[in-house]
């Protein structure tokens, strides 16, 4: 009886007969993570993964019953992004990027302080000149959301 443990595929895709290994033969280590928690806590586990790994969201919604958001994510855990600093927004693009991702939701002013990194004043100084044009909606003191 002749033996076959000789006989070595070129790689482990799966793919029938001899073949050179290419790109499309290798899967990469993909997981599929779940975040769920308040919308900041969420954003900022999100964001720390995105640091170093590529992570695409799939899915997000909010448990009716507790209020919580909850994201459904996939991590590429091979590939390592370099970190690049991101240019730097003006503190008008860094209000409005975080409230237009969440239109029609009241943001609080500490939330954005912390989501876009700016100091008292000048969120402060941002917010008014904001709401004064019509850009935004001051819902009550402190809460601020936009429309549309």
């Amino acid at each position: 009886m002749d033996s076959t443990d000789d006989l070595q595929p070129p790689c482990d895709c799966g793919a029938l007969g001899d073949h050179p290994a290419a790109m499309e033969c290798f899967s990469l280590p993909v997981v599929e993570i779940e975040v769920s928690g308040g919308r900041l806590a969420c954003l900022e586990a999100i964001g720390l993964l995105r640091s170093n790994y590529r992570v695409d969201i799939k899915h997000r919604w909010q448990d009716p019953e507790t209020g919580k958001l909850v994201f459904k994510l996939t991590a590429d855990l091979v590939y390592v992004k370099p970190y690049i600093a991101p240019p730097t927004p003006t503190p008008e693009a860094a209000v409005m990027a975080c409230l237009t991702d969440s239109i029609g939701v009241q943001i609080s002013q500490h939330d954005l302080l912390v989501l876009t990194g700016l100091d008292d004043q000048t969120l402060t100084d941002t917010l008014t000149a904001l709401t004064a044009a019509g850009e935004i909606e001051r819902v009550a003191p402190g809460e601020y959301r936009k429309d549309s």
